[in-house]
C-alpha cells in the first residue's frame, strides 16, 4: 500500500516519461495562441499587400489628374506666356497631389512637341543601368500654338513591401490651342 500512496504523491511534473508525450497531445492550455500565430503573419502581410494597393492605385490616379491639369496649362498657353520653367510646372503637379510625398524630389517631368502626334515618341525613364534618369535628362519643349503635346510624368514610389520600386506613370497628349 505504501508503493501506491507514494505514486499518487507524485507531483504532475514528476509523472512517468512514458506518459507526458500522450498527457501533452491531450492539453488544450496555449491551443489559441499556438493558432493565432499561424494565422497572424499571413493574416498581417495579406492585410499590409492591400493597404499598398490600394495605395499605389490611388497615388496613380491622383498622378493621371495632377498631370491632366499640368498638361492643361500648356495646352492653353499658359507655360509658354509665363514662361513657366521645368521646375515651375512640376511644382504646379505637385501641388495637386497628397499622396504622393517627397513629390517634389521623386517626380520626374517630359515635355516634348511637334506639329504631328506621329512625329511624338514617348520617353523611356529608365538610363541604361535601371535607375530613373535626372530631372537634367528629359526634356521641356511645350511648343507653340497648334503643336502636339505630349506630357509624360514618371514618379518613383517606395512601397512598404517590397525592396524594389515601382515606377508610377502618367502621360497626357493634346494639341495646342491656337495662342
Amino acid at each position: 500500500m505504501s508503493e501506491k500512496t507514494s505514486s499518487a504523491r507524485r507531483p504532475p511534473w514528476r509523472a512517468r516519461p512514458a506518459r507526458w508525450p500522450s498527457r501533452l497531445a491531450r492539453d488544450q492550455k496555449g491551443a489559441t495562441l499556438v493558432e493565432f500565430t499561424l494565422i497572424a503573419l499571413p493574416f498581417m502581410l495579406l492585410l499590409f499587400g492591400t493597404f499598398e494597393i490600394a495605395f499605389i492605385y490611388w497615388a496613380n490616379q491622383e498622378l493621371e489628374n495632377a498631370t491632366n491639369q499640368g498638361a492643361r496649362l500648356v495646352k492653353t498657353g499658359q507655360v509658354q506666356a509665363g514662361p513657366l520653367t521645368q521646375a515651375q510646372l512640376k511644382t504646379e503637379i505637385c501641388s495637386k497631389t497628397a499622396v504622393l510625398v517627397g513629390c517634389a524630389a521623386r517626380l520626374r517631368l517630359d515635355v516634348r512637341s511637334a506639329k504631328d502626334f506621329s512625329d511624338i515618341t514617348p520617353p523611356d525613364p529608365m538610363d541604361g543601368t535601371g535607375k530613373m534618369k535626372d530631372d537634367a535628362e528629359f526634356s521641356f519643349a511645350p511648343g507653340a500654338g497648334n503643336d502636339v503635346v505630349l506630357v509624360s510624368a514618371f514618379y518613383d514610389w517606395k512601397p512598404l513591401l517590397k525592396s524594389s520600386d515601382y515606377i508610377l506613370r502618367a502621360s497626357s497628349v493634346a494639341r495646342n490651342e491656337p495662342f
